[in-house]
């Protein structure tokens, strides 16, 4: 999740009170690593998501948060790659799963 600067530890502090492991995004020198925008990147594990679109929503209503890394909606392809191999889902197989 992309934040302003000034309120990274609130969200950080909101992630995890959503059950997420949070960690701030470093660079490979130790520094913290910043976007184009100079915003900074927290790095939030939920595990599996039941509703991703619900949870983009809410993060983006907070105020310090610039974009989150949830793209729902912008695909009817996913191409997954696993140890086991190559999975290809299309939106209309949904009800096939």
């Amino acid at each position: 999740m992309e934040v302003v600067e000034f309120g990274w530890r609130p969200e950080a502090a909101y992630l995890e009170s959503l059950g997420a492991k949070v960690s701030l995004r470093r660079a490979g020198d130790g520094s913290v690593f910043r976007t184009d925008q100079g915003n900074l990147i927290l790095d939030a594990d939920f595990g599996p998501i039941d509703d991703p679109a619900t949870l983009a929503g809410r993060l983006l209503a907070r105020a310090a948060v610039a974009e989150v890394g949830l793209f729902c909606g912008l695909t009817s392809d996913l191409i997954i790659a696993t140890p086991a191999g190559v999975e290809h889902r299309r939106s209309h197989d949904k009800e096939q799963r």
